[in-house]
């Protein structure tokens, strides 16, 4: 029996690439018979092509320097196929589904960076929060040159990972040049086993005006249910409005996204997906059972916060919902799924549809735009980057000392140097902007 298609936007990997392509349906406007006329040739056409095909197997088979399984042949050839599309469609033979179960486990090993090939670069979309990358000081937008001192030019996504896997322990050198910037930087790094955990940081950030913290990082199968067990710990706190941060969050599954943006919406449209096939024409709707009271809220993103993430931040500034701060999203609007092939221990990740925000507008390659910009300069970016490293250790320290970390946007004991994050911090006047208003126009 055949398997449901899973749907997915990203995966959780080592690796990742974006872009979409697809076909355009042919208009039935010529008189019936010219139509059979073209449909006949191209028949014969295809028929053509395969005998074409079939005589460059036999050719690769007879005359090759070394003798090749017909198996490795059709595998490189699929391969081949979907590589002309688009950067996102991908044959997985039974060896890479195994891979494939990273999505939504929450582990694995290797680096912990999402990457792209841009402009015929290797380009890093996110590294993963709290990930080896991360912690290095692997920044979104990154180039990489190259890979232990090999040129990463023309250098395709598959070759890419098999050199950028290794086993636990071994070491990494990744030539990057960061963005805006010319010289080269080489960065070591130890490779390990990655948890990636949903969410993260959830947390009182200023008590006077009861503003709540909660950073969500991807989104895999119990994202919703771990955000919901944070949010209702921090309202039981006496939060009164919340600031979500979505930034460096590089998406995942298409149902989770829906099922968290259901959470802060009670009625409209979420997102709705179109391709070429009817069947992958879809509108998820916002229902007001479950949902969240209406609490002021502010989403924080940045551009490395792309697909799922970019559903959610989208559903909630065109249902006006909150205030969407930082800078532009990624732009990731198309949707991929998994569809098994042969016995099922194959699959095809083929683009299939692109996503629309609930206005109508495909971020494809566009991102989207916060309500309030707040830029960083590199410097504060890569200040940002060590930040949110150590956050994670702060978190767990306090809570080994039975005490909650209080902050605007700072992190570290009162004798450390306070870090202030920009972003964060600006997120929390905006909120208590509100609050004193609410107080002052006697609003409950």
């Amino acid at each position: 029996m055949m398997k449901r298609p899973s749907i997915f936007l990203l995966f959780i990997t080592l690796v990742f690439v974006r872009t979409v392509s697809f076909g355009q349906e042919v208009p039935l406007e010529k008189p019936q018979i010219e139509v059979k006329e073209s449909a006949d040739k191209t028949k014969d056409n295809v028929y053509e092509e395969y005998e074409a095909f079939v005589k460059v197997v036999k050719e690769l088979q007879d005359k090759y320097v070394d003798e090749i399984k017909i198996n490795t042949i059709l595998v490189n050839a699929y391969r081949g196929m979907l590589s002309g599309l688009d950067p996102y469609s991908q044959y997985f033979s039974p060896e890479d589904m195994e891979e494939l179960k990273i999505e939504t486990e929450g582990e694995f090993e290797g680096l912990g960076i999402e990457v792209i090939v841009k402009d015929g670069l290797l380009t890093v979309i996110t590294p993963l929060l709290d990930s080896p990358a991360f912690k290095a000081g692997i920044l979104v937008g990154d180039r990489i040159i190259k890979i232990n001192g090999e040129s990463t030019e023309n250098m395709t996504i598959r070759d890419a990972v098999k050199k950028l896997r290794g086993k636990l322990g071994t070491k990494i050198t990744l030539t990057v040049v960061h963005e805006g910037d010319t010289t080269p930087t080489d960065i070591t790094i130890e490779r390990a086993k990655i948890h990636v955990k949903s969410i993260r940081g959830a947390r009182m950030v200023d008590n006077d005006y009861n503003v709540g913290y909660l950073a969500v990082t991807n989104f895999q199968e119990h994202t919703v249910r771990d955000m919901d067990a944070a949010i209702q710990d921090l309202l039981k706190k006496g939060m009164k409005c919340l600031v979500l941060d979505l930034r460096f969050n590089p998406g995942g599954l298409l149902n989770v996204a829906v099922d968290m943006a259901d959470k802060f919406l009670e009625r409209g449209v979420i997102v709705s997906t179109k391709g070429r096939d009817k069947t992958q024409n879809y509108v998820y709707q916002a229902h007001k059972q479950g949902t969240y009271s209406n609490f002021p809220l502010v989403v924080i993103v940045n551009n490395g916060s792309a697909s799922a993430s970019e559903i959610v931040a989208g559903a909630i500034k065109d249902h006006k919902r909150g205030l969407l701060l930082g800078i532009k999203t990624f732009g990731k609007g198309s949707v991929q799924s998994l569809i098994p092939v042969g016995d099922g221990k194959a699959a095809l990740k083929l683009t299939t549809a692109r996503y629309y925000t609930p206005s109508g507008v495909c971020i494809h390659e566009k991102g989207i735009e916060p309500h309030v910009k707040v830029p960083l300069n590199f410097a504060e970016t890569k200040a940002l980057h060590e930040h949110l490293a150590m956050i994670n250790i702060d978190t767990m320290i306090n809570e080994a000392k039975g005490s909650e970390t209080v902050l605007k946007g700072t992190v570290g004991a009162k004798e450390k140097p306070q870090y202030v994050d920009i972003q964060l911090e600006r997120a929390v006047d905006i909120l208590k902007g509100i609050e004193v208003y609410a107080k002052r126009s006697g609003a409950p």
